[in-house]
C-alpha cells in the first residue's frame, strides 16, 4: 500500500510540474546560464517519423522546467556534496573561485598559430610595421595549488618557450605570477580583472622601453559589484556565490574618445554602460566582440595600433588609449577580410596580437592571419 502511495505522489508530482512547465511563461534566454533556451517546434510528419520531434520536445521541456535554475544548483550541490570539485570542464579552487580547465585537448590548433604569428610579423615587419605578440597566462597556470589534486591540465612551459621563439613577444606571465596575491583574475569569469590587464600593459611598455602611467593615474572606478561571469554559467551552482566587482579606468581618464563599430554606429566612450544591465557585463569593455572597432583618441602622438585580439584585450584596450591616436580593434573570428591586407593599408605604425593562453592555443582563425587575400 504505502509502495502504491509513493508511485501514485510521484507521479501526480511529475504530472503537475510537466503541466506547469507547459503552461506558466517562457523564457528566451536564461540569464544565469548565459544561454539561449530551446524553442518549441511543432510536430510534422518528417520529424515525428525519425524522432526528431520528440528529441526537441525533451529539450524543451528540460530548458523550460518549473524552477530549473534551482534544480541545476541542486544537482550541482549534490555533486559538491558527494566530493566533486569539476563541473561542465570548470573546477572549483580551494578559495572558492572557479577556474576554467585547460587540457590537452585545446592545444590542438598550438603550433599552426605559433607559426602564422611567426608569418605574419614577418610580413608586417617588411611593411613597416612592428608587431608585439602577448599572450596571457590562463588561471590554471597562475593557480595550480588552488586545484583540485585530480585536476589534469596542460604544462604551459614548453607553450611559452614556444611563444618566446615569436619576434615581438612579450612574456607577461612573471609580472602576473608575482602580483597573483591580488585580484588580477575574476573569481566567477575566466578574464583578467582591469587590474590584472593594467599589470600586462605596464610589463608590455616596460618591454619597449617606456614607463607606464601609475594604475591611479587612470582613475579606476567601480562600474558594477554584481557581476557572474561565464564560469559561474558553466558550473551551474546559482545559490549563495559572491559576485565580482568590475573596476576599470574612469572613462574621464581617457580623454575625448570615439568608438565606431562595425555598423558605423559612433559612441563617445570606449565602455558600453548599458551592458552593465545583462547578465555578462564583461561586454561593458568595448560593448563586446565585434568584427572591427574603430577608436580615435585625442592624443596627437602620431601613433596608430592594430589590436588583433581575443576578449582579453577588451580590458586592455582603455590603457592603450593613453599611447595612441588611433586603435583598429579586429577579432579574427568576425572579421571577413584580410587582416594582412588591412594592416598593410591602414597607415599603421605599431600591431598587436593579444589572446590568453587557452584561445590561442585552440583558435582556429589566428592562421589565417598571414594571407594577403
Amino acid at each position: 500500500m504505502k509502495n502504491k502511495i509513493f508511485i501514485a505522489f510521484f507521479a501526480l508530482l511529475t504530472v503537475s510540474l510537466t503541466l506547469l512547465t507547459l503552461l506558466l511563461p517562457k523564457r528566451e534566454f536564461s540569464p544565469n546560464e548565459n544561454r539561449m533556451l530551446a524553442s518549441f517546434h511543432a510536430p510534422e510528419g518528417k520529424t515525428l517519423a525519425d524522432g526528431t520531434f520528440m528529441k526537441d520536445l525533451s529539450e524543451y521541456l528540460s530548458d523550460h522546467f518549473v524552477g530549473r535554475d534551482a534544480w541545476v544548483s541542486l544537482n550541482t550541490l549534490t555533486g559538491l556534496l558527494a566530493g566533486k570539485r569539476e563541473n561542465n570542464g570548470v573546477f572549483l579552487a580551494k578559495d572558492r573561485t572557479l577556474i576554467d580547465g585547460f587540457e590537452e585537448k585545446d592545444t590542438a590548433m598550438f603550433e599552426k598559430n605559433v607559426k602564422a604569428v611567426k608569418d605574419f610579423e614577418a610580413a608586417l615587419r617588411e611593411a613597416g610595421i612592428p608587431l608585439t605578440t602577448v599572450v596571457a597566462p590562463t588561471a590554471t597556470q597562475l593557480y595550480p595549488e588552488k586545484l583540485p589534486a585530480f585536476a589534469r591540465t596542460v604544462d604551459a612551459a614548453p607553450l611559452f618557450a614556444a611563444l618566446r621563439e615569436i619576434p615581438g613577444f612579450v612574456d607577461v606571465g612573471p609580472t602576473l605570477e608575482a602580483a597573483k596575491e591580488e585580484a588580477i583574475y575574476y573569481r566567477t569569469d575566466h578574464h583578467w580583472t582591469g587590474y590584472g590587464a593594467y599589470l600586462a600593459y605596464a610589463a608590455v611598455q616596460a618591454a619597449a622601453g617606456e614607463e607606464a602611467p601609475p594604475y591611479e593615474a587612470f582613475s579606476p572606478e567601480t562600474v558594477t559589484e554584481e557581476f557572474f561571469g561565464t564560469l559561474y554559467s558553466r558550473f551551474g551552482f546559482f545559490a549563495g556565490v559572491a559576485p565580482d566587482s568590475i573596476v576599470t579606468p574612469a572613462a574621464s581618464a581617457l580623454g575625448e574618445v570615439t568608438r565606431t563599430d562595425a555598423k558605423g554606429n559612433e559612441s563617445p566612450s570606449v565602455y558600453a554602460p548599458e551592458k552593465l544591465n545583462e547578465k555578462d557585463k564583461y561586454l561593458y569593455f568595448l560593448g563586446g566582440n565585434d568584427a572591427v572597432v574603430e577608436i580615435t583618441a585625442a592624443n596627437r602622438t602620431g601613433k596608430k595600433l592594430l589590436l588583433v585580439k581575443d576578449s582579453y584585450a577588451n580590458a586592455f584596450l582603455p590603457y592603450l588609449l593613453h599611447d595612441y591616436d588611433a586603435v583598429t580593434v579586429v577579432d579574427p573570428r568576425y572579421y571577413p577580410g584580410s587582416v594582412l591586407r588591412l594592416a598593410q593599408q591602414g597607415g599603421y605604425t605599431q600591431a598587436m596580437v593579444l589572446y590568453n593562453l587557452k584561445s590561442f592555443a585552440s583558435d582556429t582563425y589566428i592562421q589565417f592571419l598571414p594571407l594577403a587575400d
